[in-house]
């Protein structure tokens, strides 16, 4: 092999490294955006199912205000509507419970 052969051979594996070695730097540089992507990615669902989670709740809490309200508000009349009576008759209503509870369980 003559000399200019060798150094040509020599240039060439020298040519090749450097690309193997551009093309690995390249690989690395592609796998890092696509890790910071994906992590962007990740980052972006967990916002979005934070977002669902906090919607859901906030519409279960109407749902159950929605509904509690209305009980609420109808065992306060009942509230009110029972205080009204009058003592003599909550002694009467009392014994009929009494006589009820005593004819029916007691014996």
């Amino acid at each position: 092999m003559s000399v200019d052969a060798i150094q040509q051979l020599a240039k060439a594996e020298e040519q090749a490294d450097e690309l193997l070695n551009e093309a690995k730097k390249q690989a690395r540089k592609e796998q890092e955006e696509s890790d910071k992507r994906i992590a962007h990615f990740q980052e972006e669902q967990d916002e979005n199912e934070e977002k669902r989670k906090q919607e859901l709740r906030e519409k279960f809490d109407e749902e159950f205000r929605n509904i509690k309200e209305p009980l609420m508000e109808k065992t306060q009349k009942e509230v009110e509507q029972l205080q009204t009576i009058s003592p003599e008759m909550r002694e009467k209503a009392l014994g009929l419970i009494i006589n009820k509870v005593v004819n029916e369980y007691g014996n």
